[in-house]
């Protein structure tokens, strides 16, 4: 399926268009000629990935772009990728011009979307920012280094090594602090990005999927279009309900409990690859008496499925009790009420 049959298809509204440095002479904003007829706003992001002097280049491109399109761009982005000295002065001065031009012409900035997150580092840089008064009215967030093949375990190299386990810092936690250094910066608004390669979707990325919408701290996920027809049920499914917590404690494999009026739903998957009967803990009869879905959103036969590393829902009227075998214990108890993700 191609990028404007699944646009219009799942009536999506906005689309980002990654650029990364090395290869900026090859973008041409004609592409967007196609999904202009659909009500669609773009963001443009420049990815940082070399050392290299774009400046000019990039002040050329957005010029070119902004002048047949700037009614459909809705923000420009910059990506860092570095945390070296030399890439935060080149970061910094291409920001600055790019935060000029936006501003002149009535266009949101986004940023500064660090690939691996150092809270110290991201106050840093929005303080630079606020001094500058160029703060972003966006804060985007590279997720790509958070698919980890085990991604709800607790981070152990928070901050300090080992720190991150004193704290059980996971994923949901990470994204509450990354709120709260933005909410300091008076910036209100979270976009993440998960850059995958080769298009693949896995199954720990569909987990860590869940958990950051289960966090119900982003506005919007960005992912590569190939990759999205994977993820749109999950979006859809969950969109709109409250995150209630995590079920059973110390055992090879997570239960997420969501809810609204009028469903609830179980996101189940095992880890350490291994695979688990859902008899073992889930009565029959509520095995019976929900819908199943795997991680496409097609129907699972009750009388086959297993659980693996790969995530499946189940899922059934709000109002039914759902009594297991051995009585979960709930962590992190943090209702979040779910936003609509674009």
């Amino acid at each position: 399926m191609g990028v404007v049959e699944m646009c219009r298809q799942h009536k999506m509204r906005d689309v980002t268009l990654l650029i990364p440095s090395n290869r900026i002479s090859e973008f041409s904003p004609t592409f967007m000629d196609d999904l202009i007829g659909h009500d669609i706003k773009f963001n443009l992001k420049l990815v940082l990935v070399d050392q290299e002097d774009i400046y000019l280049q990039w002040r050329e491109l957005l010029d070119l772009t902004l002048l047949g399109y700037q009614s459909h761009i809705a923000s420009i982005e910059i990506e860092m990728t570095s945390f070296s000295q030399k890439a935060l002065h080149a970061f910094l001065n291409i920001w600055a011009m790019t935060f000029n031009i936006a501003r002149l012409k009535k266009i949101k900035v986004a940023g500064p979307s660090i690939p691996s997150f150092s809270p110290f580092f991201n106050d840093m840089v929005f303080k630079l920012l606020k001094d500058k008064y160029q703060l972003p009215d966006i804060h985007t967030i590279n997720l790509t280094n958070e698919m980890d093949k085990e991604p709800e375990l607790i981070y152990s190299n928070f901050l300090i090594p080992k720190l991150g386990k004193f704290f059980k810092f996971n994923l949901i936690k990470k994204l509450a602090l990354i709120q709260r250094i933005a909410e300091s910066f008076n910036i209100k608004t979270i976009y993440g990005a998960i850059e995958l390669k080769r298009h693949e979707i896995t199954s720990y990325t569909l987990r860590a999927i869940s958990l950051l919408i289960a966090s119900g701290r982003l506005t919007k996920l960005y992912l590569p279009y190939r990759n999205a027809e994977g993820i749109l049920f999950l979006v859809d499914r969950m969109e709109g309900m409250t995150y209630l917590g995590s079920l059973f404690n110390d055992v090879p494999f997570e239960i997420h409990h969501f809810k609204n009026d009028k469903e609830q739903m179980h996101a189940i998957w095992a880890r350490d690859d291994k695979t688990i009967n859902p008899e073992s803990f889930y009565h029959i009869e509520d095995i019976y008496a929900a819908k199943i879905y795997d991680s496409h959103g097609d129907i699972i036969d009750r009388t086959q499925f297993k659980i693996t590393d790969t995530p499946i829902y189940l899922v059934w009227r709000s109002m039914d009790p759902i009594i297991f075998i051995d009585t979960p214990k709930v962590l992190d108890l943090n209702v979040t009420n779910i936003m609509a993700l674009s």
